[in-house]
């Protein structure tokens, strides 16, 4: 039996991207503020925490942050520190 695939089943291309000096592969072309912080913060961080998230290494070399509800293209080798804040 032979399975044909659609021509855009293309398998995903992984991403090596270090997410709080851990690495990680992501099969995405973007990646959200939220995302970032759940791979941080797999078992959470408190009651109600307020997280930073910085970004380095980006398209153009660029470097960054990012808010809440806000992506950013993710690129091989990027840098990615998600910070606990202290409200205030």
């Amino acid at each position: 039996m032979t399975i044909h695939a659609n021509k855009t089943d293309k398998p995903k291309k992984l991403v090596s991207v270090t997410i709080n000096s851990r690495p990680f592969e992501l099969e995405k072309d973007d990646i959200t503020f939220e995302e970032l912080v759940a791979l941080a913060f797999p078992n959470g961080s408190g009651e109600n925490p307020l997280y930073r998230v910085s970004y380095r290494r980006g398209h153009g070399n660029k470097s960054g942050t990012l808010a809440a509800g806000e992506s950013v293209k993710v690129k091989e080798g990027m840098e990615f520190d998600v910070d606990v804040t202290n409200r205030s």
